[in-house]
């Protein structure tokens, strides 16, 4: 009797046990779960999916998987953020190991849903791309700043360029070299970056250029038919400001250098290999002869040589405008007193009219009698 009532109390034990099992089970929620799972307690989600990464802009399916970009794997039990290893690979809970690097999306996708397959229900997995690993790549040639620089997976040629202080005015923007392994890509697309690339953006054709002066500075930019001093300077990324007064424009043939006032430079188109200077004060003319001021006058290149001589004081009376000379460089020459062009350093010379040097004359030939006679009274008093 005790051993019956004994074995009475095990079995509903046992009863009892296995009720609150299945009544655990229920609980969970096992009619959306198969039954290959009912071993497994559903896990939180990792920080990958509770933190998700929003990339910048959708990604190519013809996107190629490399170290360091990021999968988020949608499991039955739960989802995992899993990373590319260094070595190509990522590791999935309950699958091990799948090869991934080098593969385009859609194919890694693939590859990764059929690891999947060989232990969970292919109804409740699946994979998406969260993050785009980063990488370097060297920017070298035209560019502002040329070196090293960090891109995403999805970058591209001229994003990598842009990051590098973007194209300078002398670049051809027309052709980029991508040296990739042991491959030379000359291309005009903006193609995809891959790790370890080297962009060379290359110069213009530097035969012909334009030289720019200011402030002790010289930039030198490739010449362009018809582009005025004005469009030189925007290409060339400097400021020209309002204490810059007068340009200074030099031939390289003859040596020979034209001035024009500062507001001029939005009309003003130079020649190749022409060298042009701002400067921040104006030159002066020297102007000498027949005027009642003698000295320096402020260029500018709209005046003529009769501009300066007025300037300076002349009076038809006592100068012969019709025969002004210029001294330059060393050399007389004579110039159109209306018409004649002068520049910065030149010495005009104002001579006197016939009337006054004959005036001159006869006063100096007076005093020259005048001593002589005064010369001889005192001579003929002493003896």
């Amino acid at each position: 009797m005790i051993k019956f009532i004994a074995m009475f109390f095990l079995v509903a034990l046992a009863v009892a046990s296995a009720q609150e099992s299945l009544s655990k089970r229920a609980s969970i929620g096992s009619s959306s779960i198969p039954t290959f799972y009912e071993e497994q307690l559903i896990r939180q989600k990792d920080w990958a999916t509770l933190n998700p990464v929003n990339l910048e802009k959708p990604v190519d399916s013809n996107y190629v998987i490399g170290p360091g970009d990021f999968f988020e794997i949608l499991l039955p039990n739960g989802n995992e953020g899993l990373q590319v290893s260094p070595e190509g690979s990522i590791a999935i809970h309950g699958c091990g190991l799948v090869e991934v690097n080098g593969l385009k999306l859609y194919e890694a996708k693939r590859k990764i849903l059929e690891k999947l397959k060989t232990r969970y229900d292919a109804r409740f997995t699946g994979v998406h791309l969260v993050q785009l690993r980063r990488f370097a790549v060297n920017v070298q040639g035209a560019v502002w700043n040329p070196g090293q620089v960090i891109v995403s997976g999805q970058a591209r040629a001229k994003e990598a360029i842009y990051h590098a202080g973007n194209f300078k005015y002398s670049a051809n923007r027309d052709s980029l070299y991508i040296y990739r392994n042991n491959d030379t890509i000359a291309t005009t697309e903006n193609i995809l970056l891959q790790t370890g690339d080297v962009i060379e953006v290359p110069h213009k054709n530097w035969q012909q250029s334009i030289d720019l002066i200011y402030a002790g500075t010289q930039v030198t930019i490739p010449y362009i038919p018809r582009y005025t001093i004005k469009e030189y300077i925007k290409d060339a990324g400097i400021t020209i400001d309002r204490k810059y007064t007068q340009v200074s424009i030099k031939y390289p043939e003859d040596g020979f250098t034209k001035w024009i006032n500062i507001d001029q430079i939005d009309n003003f188109v130079p020649e190749p290999l022409n060298e042009i200077t701002f400067h921040t004060q104006a030159p002066f003319v020297y102007v000498g002869g027949a005027v009642m001021a003698v000295g320096a006058v402020p260029y500018n290149s709209s005046m003529g040589p009769a501009d300066y001589v007025a300037a300076s004081g002349v009076t038809i009376a006592t100068g012969d405008l019709k025969r002004i000379s210029v001294l330059r460089n060393g050399k007389t020459i004579s110039v159109d007193w209306a018409t004649g062009e002068i520049l910065p350093g030149d010495l005009i010379e104002i001579p006197r009219t016939v009337y006054e040097q004959a005036k001159d004359i006869t006063y100096f030939v007076a005093s020259l009698v005048g001593i002589v006679a005064t010369t001889l009274t005192i001579y003929l008093a002493t003896r």
